[in-house]
């Protein structure tokens, strides 16, 4: 069996998959051996975190003390308030303000990508929804280049939709931001079907979670239905190097109940992939 290789593949996590959800999340994952940590943007409900000047001083002094990065802020709730509603709209002005927000911490973080997922209210349904998908991608992109930004699209689409939407926003800082059970999960498809179609388009992040069938990270990787291990050896053999983030939820249900301590869970992905990549 191969040594792991530290230099070519970095481990993170996303804060919102371990218990507490914040700060300290920093600390438990430098613990469990990680490299780094994928940052949630905030809620209107609750004020959009990183908005605030002192919380995101918080996360990077924590980052620092304990030798993390901080890889790229989410704007998780684009799935409640999506992009596709447009200006205008109740909906569509709260994700424009969330996006605005996310950028600027971004900028003033130090942190070189923001990733915008496209599920539920940002799903695109019909021909007006990827109007103003596109449009919102244009301004983000464009807002993003003057801060040194990536912008990167968390999308189940298939491949050819997916380039398609690339080539209408036309912006050399548009990636997409994979995630190994996605195509299976959301749509049903095979993931080895799209991932040689995509990866020329993608991030140096990949999301790694499992499940069967719709179940979101149902299972530890490897258990569920979402080829984990060809992916992993298909993307080895394309030399990849770059983030594995690890996004099973360990602290929700369905998956908490399989270990007393979640953290055990997120050590046995961590055993996995690493396996996986030694091979």
């Amino acid at each position: 069996m191969k040594q792991y290789d530290s230099g070519t593949f970095k481990l993170a996590v996303p804060e919102w998959c371990i218990p507490g959800d914040c700060i300290f999340g920093i600390r438990m994952a430098s613990e469990m051996g990680l490299d780094g940590v994928q940052l949630e943007a905030g809620f209107p409900d609750t004020g959009f975190k990183l908005a605030h000047k002192r919380v995101r001083d918080l996360y990077v002094e924590t980052a620092r003390n304990y030798n993390m990065e901080l890889i790229s802020i989410v704007m998780n709730d684009s799935n409640n308030h999506g992009l596709r509603n447009g200006r205008g709209t109740k909906s569509g002005d709260l994700a424009y303000e969330g996006l605005d927000i996310a950028l600027y911490a971004a900028a003033d973080m130090g942190i070189p990508v923001l990733m915008v997922p496209h599920f539920m209210d940002n799903d695109i349904h019909t021909e007006r929804d990827r109007e103003n998908v596109v449009q919102a991608l244009q301004y983000a992109c464009d807002e993003a280049e003057k801060l040194r930004i990536t912008i990167a699209a968390e999308t189940a689409v298939p491949a050819e939709d997916f380039i398609q939407l690339l080539k209408d926003v036309d912006r050399e800082n548009l990636k997409l931001f994979y995630d190994s059970q996605n195509y299976r999960c959301f749509r049903g498809l095979s993931p080895m079907d799209h991932l040689p179609k995509v990866y020329p388009y993608m991030l140096n992040q990949i999301h790694v979670k499992d499940g069967v069938g719709s179940a979101y990270s149902s299972k530890c990787l490897g258990e569920g239905d979402s080829q984990f291990e060809e992916q992993i050896a298909w993307l080895k053999a394309q030399d990849y190097s770059g983030w594995f983030v690890f996004e099973n939820y360990y602290s929700q249900r369905p998956l908490r109940d399989e270990a007393i301590d979640p953290m055990d869970l997120l050590r046995k992905d961590i055993y996995k992939l690493k396996s996986e990549l030694e091979k």
